[in-house]
């Protein structure tokens, strides 16, 4: 981390943070999630230790956050949900998520080689593909315990359009989620997006195995010069 990163770092520690809204019992959940998760960003970014090992540690913690709040939105809304282990319809398309999730999910499949490629990283053709993600072996995510927030917060009321969706390549299909369940389980990676975009650092979404291909190849070298507010996912980025 340069100079000029570690000085507005340190302005950001100094800050009392995002206010906590007490409105309605949804915005404060929601907003203590967001301010407790963005504080914990910033303990993280503070401490002294390889580049590699903060930003695993930085995701690990993206993703405690949340799993705190996928469980207090079923807590506070029990939303019927149809999801079930098995299911992967949803896992036939390309994954876009953020740099942090590609590097948590990379770092345990780092001998593992990955032969993956897309034609195109553009919004439109990526959305028009439904081959099924790297990551998903015998109808199962091989990383799951390690899976992007997106996945983690994507679940749907209704499995049967899920399937019907990948069956008829339907590229704008409508699928049923809990809506309130999908921001609370973002929450925590919103904050931690937050405080990345003020120092700086390359925030734009990256094709999960694209990402994780790349990774493979130099993980310490790609981490430490992200962290850097360096460009070196621009080759996996979503145009």
């Amino acid at each position: 981390m340069n100079r000029a990163m570690r000085k507005r770092l340190q302005r950001l520690a100094e800050s009392k943070g995002p206010v906590i809204r007490r409105d309605t019992p949804q915005n404060e959940l929601a907003d203590t999630l967001y301010q407790r998760q963005y504080v914990r960003t910033l303990e993280i970014l503070q401490m002294s230790e390889e580049p590699a090992r903060k930003a695993i540690r930085l995701c690990h913690s993206v993703h405690q956050a949340s799993e705190e709040g996928s469980t207090l939105g079923y807590q506070l809304h029990q939303p019927k949900l149809d999801c079930h282990t098995g299911c992967s319809w949803c896992c036939h398309q390309p994954v876009r998520t953020h740099i942090l999730d590609a590097i948590g999910a990379a770092a345990p499949v780092l001998s593992r080689p990955l032969d993956y490629s897309l034609p195109s990283r553009s919004r439109q053709d990526l959305a028009r593909s439904f081959a099924p993600c790297p990551m998903l072996v015998d109808h199962q995510c091989s990383i799951y315990r390690h899976r992007p927030v997106v996945c983690r917060a994507y679940q749907s009321r209704d499995v049967r359009r899920c399937q019907q969706r990948f069956q008829n390549q339907e590229v704008d299909a409508n699928i049923p989620v809990s809506l309130e369940l999908y921001g609370l389980t973002g929450m925590g990676q919103l904050a931690t997006v937050k405080v990345l975009e003020e120092l700086g650092i390359d925030c734009r979404p990256v094709v999960l195995g694209l990402a994780i291909r790349a990774l493979q190849r130099d993980f310490e070298g790609m981490v430490a010069d992200w962290l850097d507010g360096g460009n070196s996912f621009e080759d996996v980025t979503v145009l």
